[in-house]
């Protein structure tokens, strides 16, 4: 018998899409792609979408594999988004506040899975 999913996983799993759209948003906001081809950013953000959903999906019906990975994934990618508020703060206030918005969604988001939500992932409950 399958139980109810938890409103924190429901919450963080929403938290969760609202960070991937502010990142899918970010070349939009930020226009200044460097030295990339357009091409190459799409392909990039069309990828990291892909695993991004595919990830939240599984943490949605409660596989602690994806949530592991996700908690993981995310720790490994802080160093980009500190450089970039480090590089940006005076310049793009937008890009700044979808960035910070971004990990306080990744935060909350991670602790509510990991707090009061890790029960919708013990294996008994299925």
């Amino acid at each position: 018998m399958k139980s109810k999913k938890p409103s924190q996983v429901r919450v963080a799993v929403a938290l969760f899409y609202i960070a991937l759209a502010l990142a899918l948003a970010g070349p939009f906001i930020d226009t200044d792609l460097g030295m990339r081809p357009p091409g190459v950013v799409i392909v990039g953000c069309v990828v990291a979408a892909l695993f991004t959903v595919f990830l939240i999906e599984f943490i949605s019906i409660g596989r602690n594999w994806a949530r592991i990975t996700y908690l993981v994934l995310t720790i490994l990618s802080l160093p980009v988004p500190f450089l970039y508020l480090k590089q940006n703060i005076s310049t793009s206030y937008v890009g700044v506040a979808s960035v910070v918005i971004q990990l306080v969604a990744h935060g909350v988001g991670l602790y509510l899975l990991f707090t009061s939500g890790k029960s919708w992932f013990s294996p008994s409950r299925r």
